[in-house]
């Protein structure tokens, strides 16, 4: 096996020397490279560079934003994608249960099980766990301004680890001018046009490791799960159905749609920054979102053939329809 290891020297474990001993002790009888980023998107340089040079597998040491920038190195080849968890919310990681220690993530690298996941496409820019517009966008942005204040931010990031991001939706909640903006949204041949505050279209359930977005999303179902919180008339309504997106509970919330569909077209009044796998990947005035069905070789804990998930047999058109009968089964 021929294997490149990308490491992110800017996530929050991304300094530990540790690693390079468990690389050279785990892997001593296969090829190995390590090479670290030095710039934005950076990652996916090295990651296309390696799947011209035949390696077979490309590990993305960080956070979400590392494995975003990877995946769009390696899609469109049987490159596999290799996690070690080392960032604030790991949300991909956490998803499949890779371990945050680094030497029970390298093993699962050696035993090389792979599973198949769908990745979405928005503009020609891939994402795999969760992605959207309005308040996930800025939460982001000012998550990210906060760990970016040099080490004073970076120590802040780490004690705080994932609960930043819940200090940033508190933030951005106070912006009485924060996501304010009318859109146009086609799926499943229909369009809807509302003033949105959030607008979500995940892979998986959860973002930030706490925002349960999507219950009951799966990222092999050849599906897109949209979740659409609209503007709320006053600051505590608002508060009160992000506070039940801590446990799913928003779906409930008669501000709140969701869909299921294979393709999603959003048009808005103002740019929009889009989020992708925790980081901004874009702005623009226009999205077409798709889904990709398993494009993508990712190494997990569990052995091909043992990943397929309930949901990805549901028929239902919303996400709640298939959360609830998920549970029911």
């Amino acid at each position: 096996m021929k294997i490149k290891f990308i490491v992110n020297p800017k996530s929050k474990k991304g300094n530990n020397a540790y690693l390079g001993k468990v690389v050279g002790e785990r892997f001593a009888h296969f090829l190995v490279d390590i090479e670290q980023t030095a710039y934005p998107r950076h990652a996916m340089d090295i990651a296309r560079q390696a799947v011209k040079e035949n390696y077979n597998t490309v590990v993305a040491v960080g956070g979400d934003g590392t494995v975003n920038e990877v995946l769009n190195g390696i899609i469109g080849t049987e490159t596999a994608l290799g996690i070690i968890p080392t960032g604030m919310a790991n949300d991909l990681a956490s998803y499949y249960h890779i371990p945050k220690d680094i030497i029970k993530a390298c093993d699962l690298i050696v035993g090389r099980h792979l599973q198949r996941a769908d990745v979405i496409r928005v503009n020609g820019w891939y994402y795999i766990t969760a992605g959207g517009i309005g308040l996930p966008s800025e939460v982001a942005g000012i998550a990210n301004a906060i760990k970016s204040k040099g080490k004073p931010g970076k120590l802040f990031g780490q004690i705080l680890g994932s609960k930043l991001y819940i200090l940033a939706v508190m933030c951005a909640l106070l912006r009485t001018k924060a996501c304010r903006n009318t859109l146009s949204i086609r799926l499943n041949n229909g369009w809807l046009r509302t003033n949105v505050l959030s607008l979500m279209v995940d892979n998986q359930p959860f973002l930030g490791k706490n925002f349960l977005m999507s219950p009951g999303a799966v990222n092999n179902d050849g599906m897109l799960d949209v979740c659409l919180i609209e503007n709320s008339a006053t600051f505590m309504q608002t508060l009160l159905v992000i506070l039940k997106v801590l446990g799913g509970k928003h779906i409930y919330s008669s501000s709140v749609k969701t869909w299921r569909a294979k393709e999603v077209v959003v048009d808005t009044e103002k740019p929009e920054a889009f989020l992708c796998d925790g980081e901004i990947c874009q702005k623009a005035s226009e999205f077409k979102i798709e889904i990709l069905p398993r494009a993508l070789n990712v190494i997990t804990a569990k052995a091909n053939g043992e990943e397929q998930h309930p949901r990805a047999n549901c028929t239902a058109t919303t996400t709640r329809e298939c959360w609830e009968k998920s549970w029911s089964e």
